[in-house]
């Protein structure tokens, strides 16, 4: 397996940056050498130095280890339970705002994304409402604007949504074709996709409610002081901020957002 130690894996990520405008400096080291090792694998390299240079070499080796280094793992209403929050205790303070903006940061291939707007749809809150989904991979914010889906997510979408206890059927949501589906269109229409990079891009907009679960896991504390400072300065007034289940903010960030009801996955901007 490929050997490698941090000074030699930082100087390859300022490498990288460099030639391809891509930074990786501040991601979590132990999670990048695994990707890193996988994709070395992948394309049979047994050294670093080897495989550093054909990376810095070779755009379509580089494509590569993007793939691996972004991470995707998503699906229709992941941690059905877990977005439960949303409709107990997030919703129903947001119902008295006119118009409602969300953002959903690392959206992936766009799955939770849909997700959220059927959920604003069951509590009578889409028509007002518009979601900002970004990524920095345009190849998956393609898949993710293109909304076609494989009849493989299909079964695991309803099972999730049963879940979720959703108020009809996910079935109801949908059109199906002869091998993939897509969301009917007042579903797509409130879900805009674009390409923002949490690491270097700066404040989009001023949002009620930003969704970024399982991101912070990827990042150095560093780096996680840094995005949380970028959804300071995007949130409104008494703005919410969702987290992962696994994740928890810092008592650096904690600076400018606190617990909401007193659960450690809802934060709500107190400044």
């Amino acid at each position: 397996m490929l050997s490698f130690t941090s000074s030699e894996l930082t100087q390859f990520f300022n490498d990288v940056f460099l030639k391809y405008a891509y930074d990786f400096r501040e991601y979590n080291n132990s999670t990048m050498k695994r990707r890193i090792q996988l994709h070395a694998i992948n394309i049979k390299i047994n050294t670093f130095l080897e495989y550093a240079k054909k990376v810095l070499e070779n755009k379509i080796i580089f494509n590569g280890m993007f793939s691996y280094l972004c991470i995707h793992v998503t699906e229709f209403f992941r941690e059905a339970k877990h977005l439960e929050v949303l409709k107990e205790k997030v919703f129903p303070y947001l119902e008295s705002f006119s118009h409602i903006k969300i953002w959903y940061p690392a959206c992936s291939s766009g799955e939770n994304a849909y997700s959220l707007a059927i959920m604003l749809d069951e509590f009578n809150l889409l028509d007002k409402s518009q979601i900002y989904a970004t990524d920095f991979n345009d190849n998956i914010l393609l898949k993710a604007k293109n909304a076609d889906y494989s009849f493989d997510s299909l079964a695991i979408a309803n099972k999730n949504y049963k879940e979720y206890s959703g108020k009809i059927s996910f079935d109801d949501y949908i059109i199906k074709k002869d091998e993939t589906f897509t969301f009917k269109d007042y579903i797509k229409e409130k879900v805009l996709f674009f390409n923002h990079n949490l690491v270097c891009d700066n404040v989009m907009n001023e949002f009620n409610l930003i969704i970024c679960q399982n991101v912070f896991i990827y990042f150095n504390n560093n780096l996680k002081k840094k995005v949380c400072s970028l959804f300071d300065n995007s949130l409104c007034n008494n703005g919410f901020l969702i987290i992962g289940k696994k994740e928890y903010l810092s008592s650096e960030c904690l600076i400018s957002f606190k617990e909401y009801e007193n659960d450690k996955r809802v934060y709500q901007k107190c400044k």
